[in-house]
């Protein structure tokens, strides 16, 4: 470019001198239009020189892209490895913990647990996940009553043992009674149990009591009742389901610290008291 512009000037002086009859100012002006002429191609010099450097800058960014690129699908198929690795050991932990059964009560209690259950099939279930005997209710109280059937009282006498046991004594005992949706009517039922509520609780309390009175620790035992409200089968339009018909006894490990914790079984009725003041009624 620089050669173009000397030889640009150089033939316009030639030019300037060879033209005969020109005046000074048109030499003049010819001079000046080529000092202004090599100062734009000057210009346009250093343009292309920047837009060079500026195409090199971008190619090496493109280059570093392509690199950066390159890197990111490496670690994301990476990544995509390590999660089909990690889904896969996931998998097959969740099926040897499905495949194991869960045993929330020392080896010993369950066992007795197990055993108790398997002599009463129609009678107890027992469930180990959940720490829980569970008793039939048709077969342990006649249709709206809360009192115990003789091999009812029977099994619960075998069950006080194992909760007497070494084994079970830092276990609380609770007992939790259900019914069906049907509601009482019997004039004769609801004169006790006025409603399914009062059934279930009444219920709980007969298995408590029978338990206590085999010798169980009156304070390792608790009550209540859900009456219909908490079904484990639907209960059909006409009558209640025999599934919902329940009493649930729970193990679950004592929280309780202060005096006396473990309790007694309870006394019977002593005589009325000697002191003079009339005993309040509750």
């Amino acid at each position: 470019m620089r050669f173009l512009t000397a030889t640009l000037s150089l033939a316009a002086l030639i030019g300037a001198s060879s033209l005969t009859g020109c005046t000074q100012g048109t030499v003049d002006d010819l001079r000046n239009a080529n000092r202004v002429q090599a100062a734009r191609i000057a210009e346009l010099e250093q343009n292309v020189q920047s837009l060079d450097s500026t195409t090199q800058a971008l190619r090496q960014q493109v280059k570093q892209a392509d690199a950066s690129a390159l890197e990111a699908e490496r670690r994301r198929a990476e990544a995509a490895s390590q999660l089909q690795s990690a889904m896969a050991m996931y998998s097959d932990l969740e099926e040897r913990l499905n495949s194991i059964d869960p045993v929330m009560l020392p080896p010993e209690l369950d066992e007795a647990l197990r055993q108790l259950a398997a002599a009463h099939p129609e009678l107890m279930i027992y469930d180990p996940k959940r720490g829980m005997v569970q008793l039939t209710s048709d077969l342990t109280f006649d249709l709206g009553s809360a009192d115990l059937k003789g091999e009812a009282q029977s099994s619960l006498r075998q069950l006080a043992d194992v909760l007497k046991g070494a084994s079970a004594s830092s276990y609380e005992v609770r007992i939790v009674g259900h019914t069906d949706n049907v509601p009482i009517r019997n004039v004769g039922t609801r004169a006790k149990h006025p409603t399914n509520v009062h059934l279930s609780v009444h219920r709980a309390i007969s298995v408590r009591d029978a338990i206590v009175g085999a010798g169980v620790a009156a304070g390792r035992c608790s009550v209540a009742g859900w009456g219909e409200f908490r079904p484990v089968v639907a209960n059909p339009a006409a009558g209640g389901a025999r599934a919902n018909r329940r009493v649930e006894i729970f193990l679950v490990p004592s929280t309780y610290t202060g005096a006396g914790s473990e309790g007694t079984p309870e006394a019977a009725p002593t005589s009325e008291p000697t002191s003079s003041e009339p005993e309040p009624l509750k």
